[in-house]
């Protein structure tokens, strides 16, 4: 029987990410979940009895900053747990998404299209992440004096670079796309064979998340087997339900249900239980249903 592995980035919103788990919970699923370790009001001896089919683990606990290295190191950690045991493949979610189609339906989906990639590319894009170092990576979006000042430190360090013409992406071909994935097993271990390299080529930089795996599978026989052509549309590939048009991402509502369930994709992201959290419920039970 091929299992599939869910991993699941979450820091808050924990009322989505257990719709999430009882939506994802299925004998061909084991569910792979890290939370923010600045996050103070996980319950996760609660969150450990949620799944009645599938084993769930959780990763060591580690802060998360927006943009930072320690967002990669995470991705890593959640592969690290699941490649332990060999599945199929690997979906990789925030706690903030939820399927939009029934297990059955996905797993004959991946089934289908066995031995391919489901990453986003996107063509053009500012450099500047990877091409500078950012001293300061992990100041994320915190507001104190410090962080500010760190931020400010970061913007002078990043002109000082430009007028040297520093260019610290020069030494290959770099790509960038969403960060958000479902790959096989043989990608994720080639990623993990590389870690250190991706560690070390990162560590100075920021938002290289939605880079690293990316700037692997272009400069990999990888690049073969993506989903669809590499440029098409960065969520056809990934299979991934975001309106970036309307927010940053936009939170979906009530009012989006048949936009949501009428979607060619498997996933959504982003709901909040603060926002509306009605439309969680109805599509949690119109797949339970």
């Amino acid at each position: 029987m091929q299992k599939y592995a869910y991993l699941i980035m979450a820091h808050n919103n924990f009322k989505v990410l257990e719709k999430l788990i009882k939506l994802i919970d299925y004998e061909k699923n084991d569910i792979y979940i890290h939370v923010d370790k600045k996050t103070k009001d996980f319950d996760k001896d609660y969150f450990s009895t949620l799944p009645k089919k599938s084993n769930i683990y959780f990763a060591p606990r580690i802060e998360i900053n927006w943009g930072g290295l320690s967002q990669i190191i995470c991705e890593l950690s959640l592969l690290e747990m699941a490649c332990a045991k060999n599945y199929s493949y690997y979906h990789l979610l925030s706690g903030a998404d939820l399927p939009l189609k029934s297990q059955e339906y996905i797993h004959e989906f991946f089934d289908k299209h066995q031995g391919k990639e489901f990453v986003g590319f996107i063509e053009d894009w500012d450099q500047s992440r990877i091409k500078y170092y950012h001293v300061f990576n992990e100041v994320g979006r915190n507001t104190d004096i410090p962080s500010r000042i760190k931020r400010k430190m970061n913007n002078l360090l990043v002109k000082s670079q430009k007028l040297l013409n520093v260019n610290l992406a020069s030494n290959r071909n770099f790509a960038k796309g969403a960060n958000w994935f479902s790959i096989t097993s043989n990608l994720a271990q080639y990623i993990l064979e590389k870690k250190h390299e991706i560690l070390k080529q990162y560590r100075h930089a920021v938002f290289a998340d939605e880079v690293f795996l990316q700037t692997l599978i272009i400069n990999s026989e990888f690049k073969d087997h993506l989903y669809k052509d590499i440029y098409e549309d960065e969520y056809e590939n990934n299979l991934r339900h975001i309106d970036w048009k309307r927010g940053g991402p936009y939170t979906f509502t009530k009012e989006d249900y048949h936009e949501l369930m009428n979607s060619n994709k498997l996933f959504a992201r982003k709901f909040d239980e603060n926002v509306d959290f009605d439309i969680v419920n109805t599509i949690y039970h119109t797949l339970k249903n």
